[in-house]
């Protein structure tokens, strides 16, 4: 098999290995109903990403030892400040983006921007939502699977087929399993934008650092508004 289709199928297959492991890890919830642990739906999300990030933190330290990938943080402070700013707008870009979706399929998608997400961070499962699971995914997604990439595509290839990649994570896919589960393609529609910023970031500042403050203030303001 040629190299770069490898690489491809290596991406694909990692990512659906990736959306069975979460759902795998989910699993712990039977172990708390066992032992009646009451208030384990209070800490769920908490607890579910904590064990997401240990196991991708893990998936990644081996991976960059087999593949000698390359993953630093550091970059120059301007990369950490554009991300940032990103951030913080691309919550408000999603307006427009909600509007072709609203017309491309006839939902009724809208923020109000309400600014009174703040009680929220009282919330300990706000610790898995705006930092455990998108350092978690971000270590995957750029850190692994656009890295690989970018060795054997060029780079607007690799960035946007990461994007859809990740945005595959937030699809329906749970409507195939779940005879209740009645979910559309929003979700993948707004992440694939997110992961195409991402990617760029991740490119340009040749650091996973900018990726992870870009889609932490993401996920901070979606909370927020």
């Amino acid at each position: 098999m040629n190299i770069k289709y490898h690489t491809l199928f290596i991406a694909v297959i990692s990512t659906f290995m990736y959306i069975c492991s979460i759902e795998a890890l989910g699993s712990w919830i039977f172990l708390f109903e066992a032992i009646e642990f009451e208030n384990y739906i209070d800490y769920f999300l908490f607890i579910q990403g904590l064990l997401q990030f240990l196991a991708v933190s893990v998936f990644i330290y081996f991976s960059s030892k087999r593949y000698n990938l390359s993953i630093t943080i550091a970059t120059s402070i301007k990369w950490f400040v554009l991300a940032f700013l990103l951030g913080i707008l691309f919550v408000y870009f999603q307006t427009p983006l909600k509007s072709i979706y609203n017309w491309l399929f006839g939902t009724a998608y809208q923020i109000d921007y309400l600014y009174d997400g703040f009680p929220k961070f009282k919330n300990i499962n706000l610790i898995a939502s705006i930092l455990l699971i998108p350092v978690g995914e971000e270590l995957f997604f750029r850190g692994y699977i656009q890295n690989k990439l970018q060795r054997e595509f060029k780079p607007p290839i690799s960035i946007f087929v990461t994007a859809v990649l990740f945005a595959l994570i937030h699809s329906p896919y749970l409507n195939l399993i779940l005879e209740f589960s009645n979910e559309d393609w929003h979700l993948f529609y707004l992440t694939f934008f997110g992961g195409i910023i991402s990617g760029i970031l991740f490119f340009k500042s040749k650091s996973i650092g900018s990726s992870i403050v870009f889609y932490v203030f993401w996920n901070t303001m979606v909370t927020i508004v």
